[in-house]
């Protein structure tokens, strides 16, 4: 069998490009979710362990007695564990002038601190219960009138029971009302609560020498500073804010 002839190539012409096979299309590739961060637990004298097994909505309910936690004189804004990994990178002068700089914050800061922290916590317990008993009471008072409504007639004589409850109900809310009248929880807690951040942000600006801080070499100068700072906190005056409460 004869084979084929060999192509004869002609002077002039240019071969053929070479056929390229497309390569497969790869599918567009998802762009990765960045990793999830969970924020550190606030440093705060209150702790949820007692309910840390139940569902999340669970945990901020109110307690009916708050004796969770109590102001601790033991308590720091700087945990032990982390101060103590600070202070083995620091030189023997810079340790002594941290410890000095920490017995000042706790006697003018941590101990404003520690109340504060503590009333806005108690403050915020009688905000979210006053606000379920409101909530309770209305469900209450609403089943109270739906079956109140449909014994008029089928059995008239409980309406008087049902009436009474109703009187009832309302009074316990009245009751309600007029206790958190006189001491209004929500804006107990928040003006708590300010005050208590304010001396958190004052501890840390007085131990990293931040602003107004920084330029004040005389320890006692600094130390008198911080006082009178922490004083104007407590008392609802907070240095630097544009707004300040009435």
């Amino acid at each position: 069998m004869a084979s084929n002839p060999p192509p004869i190539d002609h002077p002039g012409e240019t071969p053929p490009p070479p056929s390229i096979e497309p390569s497969p299309q790869r599918p567009p590739s998802q762009p990765q979710k960045p990793p999830r961060y969970d924020p550190p637990e606030p440093i705060t004298q209150e702790t949820r362990k007692t309910r840390e097994w139940l569902p999340e909505w669970f945990k901020y309910l109110p307690k009916l007695r708050f004796n969770e936690f109590d102001e601790s004189p033991a308590f720091q804004l700087l945990p032990e564990d982390e101060l103590n990994a600070m202070l083995a990178t620091c030189t023997p002068e810079a340790t002594q002038s941290i410890l000095e700089d920490l017995n000042v914050l706790d006697k003018e800061v941590l101990r404003l601190f520690r109340r504060l922290d503590y009333e806005a916590a108690r403050q915020q317990n009688r905000y979210r219960r006053s606000q379920l008993m409101y909530a309770l009471l209305a469900l209450a008072a609403t089943i109270v009138g739906s079956v109140m409504a449909l014994t008029l007639e089928s059995a008239p004589g409980l309406t008087p029971w049902l009436g009474g409850i109703e009187t009832i109900i309302a009074g316990l809310t009245s009751f309600i009302a007029a206790l958190t009248a006189d001491e209004p929880p929500q804006q107990l807690w928040l003006q708590n609560r300010l005050k208590a951040e304010h001396l958190r942000r004052e501890y840390f600006r007085y131990l990293m020498r931040l602003e107004p801080y920084d330029g004040i070499e005389d320890r006692f100068d600094r130390e008198t500073l911080l006082a009178k700072r922490a004083a104007d906190i407590n008392r609802g005056f907070f240095p630097e804010s544009p707004v300040q409460p009435k």
